[in-house]
Formats: C-alpha cells, structure tokens, sequence
C-alpha cells in the first residue's frame, strides 16, 4: 500500500471512471445531491506546501475539493507570505476553505473561550480572504483533548456555518473513508468501524460501489516516491 500522489490522482480518476462525481463538503448540504458522488475532503495538517501537488491533480482532473486549514497548527502560519499565494490559488482554483479547529486544546491548554475563540477564527479568516466560512473540521491530536467535544451541545448555526465534517448528518450518511492512521486507511459505514478493513478507496468504488462516498485525505501522508521524503 503506498500513498503517493500518482496514487491520489488514481483514485480521483477511479471514482470518475465509474460515473462518481468529486465534490467538495458544502455540496452534500445543498438542496440536490449527484446520484453518486465522493465528498473530497483534505485536511492540511503539517505541512501545507504538499497541498500545492494536490492542487495540481485537481486542477488537472477539473474537480474540487475541500481544504481544512488550521490556525494553530505548530508547523505554518496562515498568514507566511507561501501560505497566502496557496491559499489564494485554492480560493481562485474554486476549491472550498474551511477550518480545521482545535478549540477543546484551546481551551485545555491556553484557557481560552472556544466558543469567542472560533467566532474570532472564522472572522479574521473570511476578512482577510473575502471569503465565506461555511464549515469546520475537528482536528485531532496527541494532547488528551478531544476537539471534536466542543460540538456536543452546540450546532453550526449557533456560529453562522452550514456544518462540522463530523456531523451525523453527513459520516453516516455515506462510506466513510480515512488516511489518518497515515501508512493504512481506515473506513465507517454508517457511522460504524468496518473492521480489518484496509482497502483503498479504489478498491471500496471497484468492489461494492456505494453511492455515497465521503474521502478524507491529508497532503502530509504522501510523497512522490517514498515515505522517507517528508
């Protein structure tokens, strides 16, 4: 199992061969849905600058995605003059910005307020991109928060967004399927673990064809030829 970017273009282009269209998160809440389709989901996590090779497959295939970005990440800053081109050729490519969100560690480790603490994210965000927020991923890390808790008695709206990518509504929904244990994937039907199962999305789209997939990727886990590039 490798996860170069010829890989990632393949299974863009797998999807496309077997009649799926590639769309990024905010078209699954909007009023008419393709028949069958992946949700193009990225997650930019460490290292933003390999965003730049997915860029260039979408760009290449005509299809969208959408692009979690993170604030507080340790390891680039939104505002670093390389990230605004980046960002700036997401927006201008037609790709969606969203915001990969780490509010429980906030609050947790800096004793910050989530709930101003995102308000204040997603203003200096839209502001300084003239660009609409309408969702947000919840990032996970090796800190003992779980970021995904701060949504647990509070919705989207409450904070003027459409969604949060884990959102019921649209993980069980579909097939989900994950890069985030890095060197295998991982995938959910239903909201539920399948379990042992380690097959690549091409492989889920060429066996069983579901409907609805929704495709979670991270730029940091792949390479042009080995792992050891990073």
């Amino acid at each position: 199992m490798n996860f170069t970017f010829a890989t990632y273009k393949s299974t863009l282009e797998t999807a496309l061969l077997n009649g799926y269209q590639i769309i990024p998160v905010k078209d699954f809440f909007s009023e008419t849905q393709p028949e069958k389709f992946v949700i193009n989901r990225v997650d930019v996590d460490l290292k933003p600058e390999k965003a730049t090779f997915f860029l260039d497959i979408l760009q290449d295939l005509r299809v969208k995605a959408t692009f979690f970005l993170r604030i507080h990440s340790p390891t680039y800053n939104l505002f670093e003059f390389s990230l605004i081109n980046l960002i700036e050729r997401m927006i201008r490519d037609g790709h969606e910005i969203g915001l990969h969100t780490e509010l429980a560690d906030l609050q947790g480790i800096c004793n910050r307020n989530p709930e101003s603490s995102l308000r204040k994210e997603i203003m200096i965000i839209e502001d300084y991109f003239g660009i609409k927020i309408l969702g947000t991923s919840s990032h996970g890390d090796h800190t003992g928060y779980n970021n995904l808790s701060f949504w647990d008695n509070r919705k989207p709206d409450d904070f003027g967004l459409v969604y949060e990518a884990y959102d019921q509504t649209i993980f069980n929904a579909c097939r989900y399927i994950s890069d985030s244990e890095w060197t295998q994937w991982k995938s959910y039907e239903g909201g539920k673990l399948l379990e042992n199962d380690r097959r690549t999305p091409s492989e889920h789209i060429e066996q069983d064809s579901p409907n609805r997939i929704y495709l979670l990727t991270h730029p940091d886990c792949y390479y042009r030829h080995h792992f050891h590039e990073r």
